[in-house]
C-alpha cells in the first residue's frame, strides 16, 4: 500500500475504533487439518420450538465442527455450515448433535463439492446506500 508500517497501524486502529472493522481473520486450509468435507444442514424446527430459534443458533455454534449458523426464511428455519473429516464423521455429527435434538423436526444435508469466498469489498463500497 506504499505506506510505512506505523501509518498502516494508525489507520487500522482508527478503523477498529470507529467500528467499521470489527475483526480480522486468517484463511486456514482446513483440508490440511484433516477437515476436508464441508456440508450444509438445512434445518426445520418443530412448530412449537420456532420461538427458540435464536437460542438454537447460538447453541449449535458450540459444536466444534460448526463454522456458521444462520436463521433463514423459507421452508427451513436455519442453515448450518460444518466441516468434517469424511462422510462417517459427518453422519456421526448429524445424528449425535442435530437429529437427536427434540426441537429439530427435519434436516436436509448437502455436501459442498467446491466453493470460494469473496473478501474483496471494493465493489460493495461503490454501491449507493
Amino acid at each position: 500500500v506504499n505506506l510505512s508500517p506505523s501509518s498502516v497501524h494508525e489507520r487500522t486502529k482508527r478503523l477498529f475504533n470507529s467500528g467499521i472493522v470489527s475483526g480480522a481473520h486468517l484463511d486456514v486450509d482446513l483440508g490440511q487439518l484433516g477437515l476436508s468435507m464441508k456440508a450444509l444442514l438445512f434445518i426445520q424446527m418443530s412448530e412449537h420450538e420456532k420461538s427458540n430459534l435464536d437460542a438454537f443458533v447460538q447453541d449449535v455454534l458450540k459444536v466444534a465442527e460448526v463454522r456458521s449458523a444462520c436463521m433463514i426464511s423459507g421452508r427451513f428455519d436455519a442453515i448450518v455450515e460444518l466441516v468434517t473429516q469424511d462422510t462417517k464423521h459427518l453422519h456421526r455429527v448429524v445424528v449425535e448433535k442435530f437429529s437427536s435434538r427434540e426441537e429439530v423436526h427435519r434436516i436436509e444435508t448437502s455436501i459442498v463439492f467446491d466453493g470460494t469466498e469473496r473478501h474483496d469489498l471494493s465493489a460493495l463500497l461503490q454501491l449507493d446506500p
